[in-house]
């Protein structure tokens, strides 16, 4: 996301409490506005078409079959953009711009087919056990489909430096999807339950379209080459795996809990425990605003210091070179402490309210009771997250790789063990594998500190690669 900075730059550059608010506003559209776009889209379709008055079965259908496509399209995707990031990253960087094209195709064709294998047999299932509707299944299906399509080309968007045409792409479908639910209710008299996903397939279809035509627009050019990219899966095994690692640890834990007592089983096929999933949506949301303050601190002032870094690296004198080195470090150590303490105090301040005034709005004491657990798990989860994203830009694949592993099984192992203990603790699980991920990640950092000459030099291939490279990179 690099070239958010610009953008951040210009706008701090006032140095006035209303540019301040400005960056603030800008970033966290870019961060996260897609999912408050989303989310107050559907509220605001449930609000306007009676949502609750529809029975709780029925209520349950639709927001577990939400719920499920929203969670596997992001697993799909992840590994998948994880991997084409970089493989656009090395064309623009080498301005072989006529291979990016080709490579969106490429990897749309790849995300889809991983839609469907995980898709068409969950559907047929929903059909032939679950004895849901057909319509209602293909309805679905389609939502996951076209998710797929629009989580994947937010890489591609990314690469374009244009991130007010996704917001305003999200914008416009989610104006789609509201104004098409009514028109569906209200004039075709389509229950309740089909309005709502008649109005996501349609508003999602023309986000993914809207999407596509920019980006074939902005990459105008293409050689065809739909091939030419699959090497980089080869090559880039580890940033795959990390990256579906991490993502899959961003879930485990609720997937244990699905299957843990007093879970929710909608038509014997979607499991939930409602209890759980509820605190673990506030301890993210108490929690997001890390990846906010981090996009501000690293666009604004570690970019620059690692772009000094590199450019010395090419041509300064060794004594350049230490220094651009240590500045860049210091720089990170900075940004770092300073997302950590921020991000303390407004997660303490968040805590306080959702505990004092949620409760009043129908949140159970089970909720409560498993909250604090989540919210501390959270907080070192986004703090280990913005680790990997270090390890992004120093191309550490094997340290995001094994940062997504700890994670992972550390989330696994310790939700197992929770799930059998009393409520208070089950968010221990989580709280362990983000601990232990963050760890890992902030001594690789400090490993690469001290060996970031040699990864630079010899692992990235500025300079040809020998033996003692060979050996060193296999550390």
């Amino acid at each position: 996301m690099a070239g958010i900075g610009i953008e951040l730059k210009r706008i701090f550059r006032k140095d006035s409490l209303v540019s301040v608010l400005s960056g603030a506003a800008y970033s966290t559209l870019v961060v996260i506005g897609p999912t408050v776009i989303v989310m107050a889209a559907l509220l605001l379709m449930y609000g306007t078409l009676g949502y609750m008055n529809v029975n709780y079965a029925e209520r349950e259908l639709l927001s577990a079959t939400i719920l499920y496509v929203f969670i596997f399209a992001l697993l799909v995707t992840a590994p998948v953009n994880a991997v084409m990031s970089r493989y656009i990253a090395d064309k623009i960087f080498e301005e072989t711009y006529e291979d990016i094209l080709p490579s969106f195709c490429t990897g749309f064709a790849l995300c889809e087919m991983g839609g469907a294998a995980l898709g068409i047999p969950f559907a047929l299932h929903l059909v032939l056990v679950g004895k849901v509707e057909l319509l209602f299944v293909i309805l679905s299906y389609l939502f996951f489909m076209e998710l797929i399509g629009v989580f994947y080309a937010m890489t591609y968007l990314t690469a374009t430096k244009d991130y007010k045409i996704t917001a305003l792409d999200f914008v416009a479908g989610m104006l789609v999807t509201i104004l098409s639910a009514l028109c569906a209710h209200k004039l075709l008299e389509c229950p309740i339950l089909y309005a709502i996903l008649v109005g996501l397939c349609l508003g999602f279809f023309l986000i993914a379209v809207l999407q596509t035509a920019y980006i074939r627009h902005y990459f105008a050019f293409s050689n065809r080459n739909y091939g030419g990219c699959l090497s980089y899966f080869v090559r880039m095994k580890r940033l795959f795996f990390g990256t579906l690692f991490y993502s899959l640890g961003i879930y485990v834990h609720n997937f244990v809990f699905w299957g843990a007592t007093g879970h929710l089983v909608t038509a014997e096929s979607y499991y939930c425990t409602q209890a759980y999933d509820m605190a673990s949506c506030l301890g993210m949301f108490t929690n997001i605003s890390a990846m906010v303050i981090f996009t501000v601190m690293a666009e604004t002032g570690f970019h620059d210091m690692y772009q000094t870094y590199n450019e010395a690296v090419i041509g300064a004198a060794l004594k350049d070179i230490e220094i651009a080195k240590r500045n860049m470090f210091h720089m990170l150590v900075r940004q770092m402490g300073y997302v950590v303490r921020v991000q303390a105090i407004i997660s303490m301040i968040l805590f306080l309210l959702v505990r004092i005034f949620l409760p009043d709005y129908g949140f159970s004491g089970l909720e409560m009771t498993i909250y604090p657990g989540l919210a501390a798990a959270y907080f070192c989860i986004f703090i280990m997250y913005c680790n990997i994203i270090y390890l992004y830009y120093f191309n550490d694949s094997t340290g995001t790789f094994l940062t997504g592993l700890i994670f992972l099984l550390g989330t696994l192992s310790g939700s197992l063990v929770t799930k059998g203990l009393q409520p208070q603790y089950y968010g221990l699980g989580a709280l362990l594998g983000g601990t232990l991920g963050w760890t890992f990640s902030y001594f690789r950092l400090w490993y690469l500190e001290r060996h970031i000459d040699h990864h630079i030099m010899c692992s990235m291939h500025l300079i040809k690669e020998t033996d003692a490279c060979d050996r060193e990179t296999e550390k």
